[in-house]
């Protein structure tokens, strides 16, 4: 699979078959989605913030994932675990869906932008991806601290960090630094894309940096 992190929490993945989209973000957010990368058969939206569920901004799908539950599209087998979000009094619950998927032979998490640690249960329905796309530095989710708690119980090979500041995202979003120093790790040179085939997984857990390919506006 070839990821690309195309900027807030949105992800592009492509398989030899078929490609996903995860969280796509609207213009207002002050980034536009590549034309070329905004293309996906299948697009996961993880809760109903505009931010996270702009699937309309993604040309080509055929099918639109937002909640929980076992799915197979385009040769991918996709499942979502639905966790609660912190909700005011007297409001309707808000919730998170965190998806993995199974491209290629490697499985990837999309945690969304959850804002309290995950229970055992939760952690057990997601399985044990090769890759997670964590989100490390949301104002409203979970703690950079609590991020590497969750990478550790996942124990994936390879780390993404998405979701934190970068130019031009107009989200109040804290920097990557902060998740960097709770995991002991120096950043690594970012890259536009990262390439994992079930064969070039890293025997030792690694943390992949990529650059933001939304433009600008």
């Amino acid at each position: 699979m070839e990821i690309t992190w195309l900027g807030h929490a949105a992800l592009r993945v492509r398989g030899a078959s078929a490609t996903l989209i995860a969280d796509p973000y609207p213009t207002d957010s002050g980034l536009r989605m590549p034309p070329a990368q905004a293309q996906a058969d299948v697009v996961t939206l993880s809760s109903d913030d505009p931010l996270h569920a702009a699937a309309g901004e993604v040309a080509g799908t055929n099918l639109v994932i937002d909640g929980p539950g076992e799915y197979e599209a385009s040769g991918l087998r996709i499942w979502g675990v639905r966790t609660t979000r912190r909700t005011p009094d007297g409001a309707p619950q808000a919730w998170n869906t965190m998806y993995t998927a199974e491209i290629d032979g490697v499985s990837l998490c999309h945690l969304g932008n959850p804002d309290r640690l995950l229970t055992k249960r939760e952690l057990d329905e997601l399985g044990s991806p090769h890759v997670l796309a964590l989100p490390v530095g949301s104002a409203d989710g979970i703690s950079a601290a609590d991020a590497v708690e969750i990478a550790r119980a996942l124990d994936p090979k390879v780390i993404v960090p998405v979701l934190y500041a970068h130019p031009g995202n107009r989200a109040p979003l804290r920097a990557l630094a902060a998740f960097l120093t709770e995991l002991g790790a120096a950043s690594p040179d970012a890259s536009p894309r990262l390439a994992v085939t079930r064969s070039t997984l890293p025997d030792e857990q690694t943390l992949a940096v990529l650059a933001p390919s939304g433009a600008l506006l």
